[in-house]
């Protein structure tokens, strides 16, 4: 009896460690085994030289003139500012809520990208009259907060999906863009580059937005654990 009382503790135990390295091998749902990630480079070619805006109000605050962040390129062709978007996969509940501020007469970030219901938070560094005016993707107004002086928070809902156009009444060279979005995405930096993690196993279609420039879709396989690298190159519409 003592026996086969010890084999069975034998077996029941292998059991467990056999399990439990089953469990290691398959990839966890919702864990980071499960998922892979996106990155990609941003490009264009033959890339327009940087330019200024003429400044034509509040000078000393704003300075004489302002970069055009219109087409944000390096000599070698990297893109900032394009955004890009899985199809059909949803944001992590505890996405970074977006910004947006109003810093030497430019909204900052000049792009970005944020989930659906998000809330955004408004402010300002300048001293002088701004307003933060959108305007939603057929070209009806959403929303406008005045922010009279530096320091000022102001927070607003932004409930439906689309690309919305932020003014300044005050400025007319004032011009900044949220893509609001069910599906995950992110903004290409400076150099290009963009990384979207937390991406589940198989094919993705790929989207791309720019406020000048154009781009095809592209059709992706991703890998748990694993990183798919991907390149788009703009055209000039």
């Amino acid at each position: 009896m003592k026996w086969r009382a010890g084999t069975g503790a034998v077996l029941a135990a292998s059991a467990l460690v056999g399990a439990f390295v089953l469990a290691l091998a398959v990839p966890l749902q919702g864990g980071v085994q499960a998922t892979g990630a996106v990155t990609g480079i941003v490009t264009m070619d033959n890339p327009p030289a940087a330019s200024t805006v003429e400044v034509n109000t509040d000078p000393a605050v704003c300075g004489d003139t302002v970069p055009n962040e219109e087409i944000i390129v390096d000599a070698a062709g990297h893109v900032a500012n394009a955004v890009v978007r899985l199809a059909g996969v949803a944001w992590p509940p505890t996405s970074t809520p977006p910004t947006i501020n109003n810093i030497g007469c430019q909204f900052v970030p000049h792009v970005q990208i944020t989930a659906t219901r998000s809330q955004l938070e408004i402010t300002s560094e300048d001293d002088t009259l701004h307003s933060t005016h959108t305007y939603d993707d057929r070209n009806r107004s959403f929303f406008n907060i005045a922010l009279p002086f530096a320091g000022m928070h102001v927070t607003r809902p932004l409930r439906r999906p689309g690309v919305v156009r932020v003014e300044c009444d005050s400025h007319s060279w004032m011009r900044g863009w949220i893509v609001v979005s069910n599906d995950l995405g992110a903004v290409s930096g400076l150099d290009g580059s963009f990384t979207i993690e937390g991406v589940p196993p198989g094919a993705h279609e790929l989207s791309i937005w720019h406020e000048r420039l154009g781009g095809q879709p592209q059709t992706v396989i991703v890998t748990a654990g694993e990183v798919t690298q991907v390149e788009f190159t703009l055209e000039q519409p």
